[in-house]
């Protein structure tokens, strides 16, 4: 049943006439009369009794206008107060991300789209676990993956492509030297991110150099403050990493050397139709991080 059948049929039989609610609803006559036609047929009766000169409720019309009362017009209001069909993007946004990515770039990035979209609140949940977005009901998520899931569940939008290089703390370097290739890797301790190294289990790294790795982490703010504090050489994402270059608190090195970490994508549970304030953020995170990225040592990318 049409909702919008339903107001047709209440706006005549308060006025009496087709013409007088057509008048009201500002739309032609016959789409009233169709309108109408179209409610018996789906309830299977007569609602009015029309006449040349009037217009009259049927037992069962009478009836149903007293059983609608103002629950109509309370269901048309709520029905219109929902955010989604405004005209601004609003509502809440749950979304999912890594602790460092989301807090070294995200945070930055959704304190503008909060500004540009004033009506819109963002719940950001923190963990290294791909959350299952459908049933635990998150809106979209934030992933590094090396090409875009076939999850048919979901859809995935490429919004950036991330990079993985060699750091070290200066105190480090000053005690242990510095790698002049990648060869000399093979006598410095390594550290790494679990998930996002290309390290195998024997220690040899994708470009062939064989490495001694002595911390795995599943945590990139554990990965780099233990670089920080001389651990190791450690391949870390740009992104993690760069605003301690600039502070001096760590060093680049091998700066040849780049290995691809996957792209960052924006995953949402698929459907005809993404809400508006999905859309919002899908095209302000693309604008957002083109920006972002090229200062952090990655590079923005569509897909």
């Amino acid at each position: 049943m049409d909702l919008n059948h339903l107001s047709v049929f209440a706006t005549v039989a308060e006025t009496a006439s087709f013409t007088a609610a057509a008048r009201r609803l500002g739309v032609p006559k016959s789409t009233v009369s169709r309108a109408v036609a179209s409610l018996e047929a789906s309830l299977g009766v007569r609602l009015l009794q029309r006449t040349t000169r009037s217009v009259a409720l049927t037992t069962a019309g009478q009836a149903l206008v007293d059983r609608l009362g103002s629950r109509l017009k309370a269901l048309t209001e709520a029905l219109e107060g929902l955010p989604e069909l405004a005209e601004e993007p609003s509502g809440s946004l749950r979304l999912t991300a890594t602790a460092d990515f989301a807090t070294e770039v995200l945070a930055e990035i959704l304190a503008g789209f909060c500004r540009r979209y004033p009506h819109i609140t963002v719940e950001m949940h923190l963990a290294t676990r791909p959350v299952d977005l459908v049933k635990e009901g998150y809106d979209a998520a934030f992933r590094f993956l090396g090409k875009k899931p076939r999850d048919s569940t979901l859809v995935a939008r490429k919004v950036g492509e991330l990079s993985l290089q060699f750091y070290a703390s200066p105190a480090y370097l000053a005690a242990r030297g510095t790698p002049r290739t990648v060869d000399d890797l093979s006598e410095h301790d390594c550290v790494a991110i679990g998930g996002t190294s290309p390290f195998a289990r024997d220690g040899v790294w994708g470009a062939g150099a064989r490495l001694r790795l002595r911390l795995l982490a599943d945590d990139g703010f554990f990965a780099r403050e233990a670089v920080r504090h001389g651990m190791g050489i450690g391949l870390l994402p740009a992104f993690l990493a760069q605003q301690d270059v600039l502070a001096g608190a760590l060093v680049r090195v091998l700066p040849r050397w780049t290995t691809p970490m996957g792209g960052v994508f924006l995953v949402f549970p698929s459907g005809r139709h993404l809400p508006k304030k999905t859309i919002a953020l899908r095209d302000h995170v693309v604008e957002a991080l083109r920006v972002q990225l090229k200062a952090r040592g990655g590079r923005a990318g569509e897909g």
